[in-house]
């Protein structure tokens, strides 16, 4: 079976902890619904599970987004230091307009 590891609590700030309680409720509201019954505790274990698994993914995908800002931009090479791997976008019609003369 496919089964994640429970992320533990205390991995989570006071505002991602209430955000885990309301992915929680979603998940067992539609429960509810959907069977009309309430669920019972390894359903609950399974629904809090979910609920981390999405504000740990979410909180994860912040980070990666913040990362990605706070790097510097890569300086442009001149096209004539470039090697044959680095070149992607090779324009031959410019280069030959920009050979005539």
């Amino acid at each position: 079976m496919n089964e994640k590891k429970m992320i533990s609590i205390d991995q989570f700030d006071a505002d991602e902890r209430l955000a885990v309680e309301q992915a929680y409720k979603v998940l067992a509201e539609k429960y509810r619904q959907r069977t009309g019954k309430e669920p019972d505790s390894k359903k609950e274990r399974e629904f809090n599970s979910e609920a981390r698994q999405q504000v740990m993914a979410r909180k994860l995908e912040r980070a990666r987004v913040q990362a990605e800002k706070q790097k510097k931009p890569l300086r442009k090479k001149k096209p004539s230091s470039l090697t044959a791997s680095e070149v992607s976008d090779f324009n031959w019609s410019a280069s030959v307009a920009k050979g005539r003369r």
